[in-house]
């Protein structure tokens, strides 16, 4: 934002050089880019951050400017004088979109002299980097940089139907810009349209056909609302920013949509003659919200490790523009204006305080009282699941949530449905928000190994978008983020198996059937595209509901998704949903001592059909009757298969088994005991036999 020195004087008078101006701006949060001199005039360049749109013209500077040398502020009170005409007889507006433009005003002038501006108004635009056109045109462009709402005038004589209507663009539809370039629309743009097609894109530029000329006589003035998110997406989906499009985009002050119609109608019948027909033409409703916020006496110093006056701190505030909504002893509780929308809790009163009063001010050596801030849930459960896998040797990545077509063309476990497609990409060549992390986390892996880092494994922590498998409650969004952790190792299926059940087991959930209804999680055979067939399991959690919930998938990586990386030989991954996983958590784990009596070790060989699976052999043996208390540990030791010796069709596998008692040792007699159960249960549950 560039500011005229001589302009700002307009509205706030300061008895200080222009540097001393420039440093109090800085220190408040308006960085200073530049300075340099226009003719008599000063101009002064500086950074004004997303949240403060209200500096997006020279009164919000003001306002700063007053409050920081503690000026009062001079505003002009715009009331244009109107005639017999009305604007209504003139023009109708209609808002065919209101998602798009909830509110809508025009003003009509008649008999408008249209001709260069005055040296004044002209020269202050020129200071501000704007060359002027007209005097209407440059009038409309003085309001903007005045109060941050933009404008624009069309001649009414060109507005065809005497209908003005705000609606989307419909595909394909063309529009002529007064740069005199034609754009194809999109639907996800608006337009405002007379009776035969656009004559302007809402919230970025008028158009050619019907924009102000030598020969206009009457004006339509307009001045709403429009909705960000469309302002910005045609913007940038055309290439066409405007510094209208910069400002709608950021979101101008409500109360400014009727202010700055009345300033611009008072200056054109001021400078380019005319009248001002009675009454304002108006569609929709004006939407702005203003927060109520309390703010305790004693915050300020909490904070700041400073006393600021309460009489001081009230005189900041009510000089920014917040009004008192109740004062008591120990609180105060504040309105904040129509244009501070990025105020809206205690800590934000407190850092306008802190800025105005100056950070500079705050001793570098003066203790604050911290508070310890407890984590929340689901910090722990993030912190905890990295623990686990930083100690496994791993480093965390951080990727990008917006990715190519290619890195999506893998379907994801959690979802069938496509992924959102986002107009225009916010990355060059990624335009798709991911629907899996472990995508990004193989893409990754190969960039590493093609510079030489092939032992890196990684892992994230992060959300995911897929698309709502029900239709979701009004208000809510389409879109689900669940929250993931996901992995890529280098080894194979079950180093990727272990590290999932680590952090499942690191976040108190048992993994196994457990008896009493407990929640647990199982490892079941299943199929996915990005993993080898026979090398993939989905993690199941069961016990709490009706149906088992998948919350995670491991296995192996299949070979032409390898390919597409660039990675070779056996890469494993798995993933996490955390966010389903949050409420079986255990959050107060409690430390059991380990047992005092010996360990027995027993490997059991056992002879079954090939197509049984690990995962069922290791359930029927948590499973066996009196058994569940003493396992402490099952390993998979050995597979094999030998037509010859185990038969057609059949497969040996080696289980080892630890087995400990809390109580006493296991005697010979009773572990014996406890095997014949296992395989027994083996045999029950997976048709396997003991291996002589």
């Amino acid at each position: 934002m560039i500011i005229s020195t001589t302009w700002l004087a307009d509205y706030v008078r300061w008895d200080a050089p222009e540097n001393e101006l420039v440093r109090r701006l800085l220190m408040s949060g308006l960085n200073h880019e530049s300075t340099w001199k226009v003719g008599n005039d000063t101009a002064i360049d500086i950074e004004v951050t997303s949240n403060r749109p209200d500096c997006l013209g020279h009164i919000g500077v003001a306002r700063e400017v007053g409050v920081l040398f503690d000026r009062p502020l001079h505003l002009p009170d715009p009331r244009p004088l109107e005639s017999g005409g009305v604007a209504s007889d003139q023009i109708a507006v209609e808002i065919a979109s209101a998602d798009v433009c909830p509110h809508y005003t025009a003003r009509v002038i008649r008999g408008v002299r249209v001709g260069p501006s005055p040296a004044w108004l002209a020269d202050r635009l020129r200071t501000v980097g704007i060359e002027p056109v007209n005097n209407v045109v440059d009038i409309t462009n003085y309001v903007m940089l005045e109060c941050g709402q933009p404008l624009h005038a069309f001649d009414l004589g060109k507005v065809r139907g005497g209908r003005i209507m705000v609606r989307r663009a419909r595909d394909g539809e063309t529009f002529c810009a007064i740069n005199h370039k034609a754009y194809a629309l999109t639907s996800g743009m608006a337009v405002i349209a007379d009776s035969q097609g656009p004559v302007a894109l809402a919230g970025v530029m008028g158009g050619a056909e019907s924009e102000i000329a030598v020969d206009t006589v009457e004006v339509l003035l307009e001045s709403a609302q429009f909705a960000p998110l469309v302002v910005r997406a045609a913007a940038r989906g055309l290439v066409l920013m405007s510094a209208s499009s910069y400002r709608f985009e950021r979101g101008p002050d409500p109360a400014a949509v009727d202010w700055a119609s009345r300033r611009a109608a008072a200056m054109i019948q001021e400078l380019a003659g005319g009248e001002v027909l009675s009454g304002v033409v108006t569609a929709g409703r004006l939407a702005g919200d203003q927060a109520s916020i309390e703010l305790g006496h004693g915050k300020v110093a909490e904070v700041l490790g400073i006393p600021v006056a309460a009489q001081r701190q009230r005189a900041i505030l009510t000089g920014l523009g917040f009004v008192t909504e109740k004062a008591c002893s120990e609180v105060c509780r504040w309105r904040a204006p129509s244009w501070r929308r990025d105020v809206t809790r205690e800590i934000d009163l407190v850092e306008e305080i802190a800025r105005i009063e100056g950070y500079d001010n705050v001793p570098e050596d003066r203790p604050i009282h911290a508070k310890p801030v407890e984590l929340s849930a689901r910090e722990r459960m993030i912190r905890a699941a990295g623990e686990v896998l930083v100690a496994a040797g791993m480093c965390e990545a951080m990727t990008r949530s917006v990715v190519s077509e290619a890195l999506e063309a893998t379907a994801s476990p959690w979802t069938v449905h496509p992924p959102r497609q986002l107009f225009p990409a916010l990355v060059r060549g990624a335009d798709r928000l991911r629907r899996s992390l472990v995508p990004s986390l193989l893409e990754a892996c190969g960039h590493n190994r093609a510079v030489g880092a092939p032992h890196g494994e990684l892992f994230e922590v992060a959300r995911a978008y897929v698309d709502r498998a029900a239709a979701s409650p009004a208000g809510d969004s389409p879109l689900e983020e669940p929250l993931l952790v996901a992995l890529v190792t280098g080894g194979e299926y079950s180093r990727a198996k272990g590290l999932a059940e680590g952090v499942i087991r690191r976040l108190g959930v048992a993994v196994g059937p457990l008896a009493g209804g407990a929640v647990a999680v199982e490892f079941r055979a299943a199929s996915f595209d990005l993993f080898t067939a026979g090398r993939t399991a989905e993690i199941v959690l069961v016990g709490a509901g009706p149906q088992p919930v998948r919350v995670g998938v491991v296995g192996e990586v299949a070979g032409p998704v390898l390919g597409r990386f660039g990675l070779e030989g056996g890469v494993s991954a798995a993933e996490l949903r955390l966010d389903l996983l949050g409420f079986a958590i255990d959050g107060q784990q409690r430390l059991v001592a380990p047992s005092e009596f010996p360990a027995v070790q027993r490997d059991v060989n056992l002879v079954m059909e090939r197509s049984v699976p690990w995962g069922d052999v290791e359930r029927a043996i948590r499973g066996a009757d009196s058994v569940a208390k003493l396992v402490e540990e099952i390993r998979l030791l050995q597979v094999w298969e030998d037509a010859e010796r185990l038969g057609v069709g059949k497969k040996s596998m080696v289980v080892g088994l630890r087995l400990r008692s809390q109580s006493g040792t296991i005697s010979s007699d009773d572990s014996k005991q406890f095997v014949d159960g296992i395989v027994a249960a083996c045999g029950r549950d997976c048709g396997a036999i003991l291996r002589s």
